[in-house]
């Protein structure tokens, strides 16, 4: 398996490890935090797509950064949109749609430990 392909696992597992925890401690923002991970696991599968068979554009490639922060835009502006009148919850909604965001960063840094480079 790519390792690529073990980050996207790794990142999947910690998406669901941040929705039960949110989904404990803050049952009114389990959607935040769902939402926000599988926007970053379509960005990172559709650059998994982009980048296939080491064929690279620079145009695709820059296409694909506008639309993936386009996205993380958007999606921010959903929760400020929707929670605007009340200041705490929409800070609270932002914290967890960017721990959410940050799925595949987190996949990365895991994957990145001593436990995984054993078994390469």
């Amino acid at each position: 398996m790519k390792d690529e392909h073990k980050v996207t696992f790794i990142a999947i597992g910690y998406g669901f490890v941040l929705t039960l925890v949110t989904l404990l401690f803050y049952e009114n923002y389990v959607i935040w935090s769902i939402l926000g991970a599988l926007t970053s696991l379509f960005n990172h599968s559709q650059m998994l797509n982009l980048t296939k068979n080491n064929k690279i554009s620079s145009y695709k490639l820059a296409i694909h950064l506008v639309t993936r922060f386009t996205m993380y835009i958007i999606m921010m502006a959903i929760v400020y949109f929707r929670l605007r009148n009340n200041q705490e919850e929409m800070i609270t909604a932002l914290i967890i749609l960017l721990l959410g965001f940050s799925s595949i960063k987190i996949g990365v840094i895991i994957y990145s430990l001593p436990i995984f480079k054993k078994s390469r």
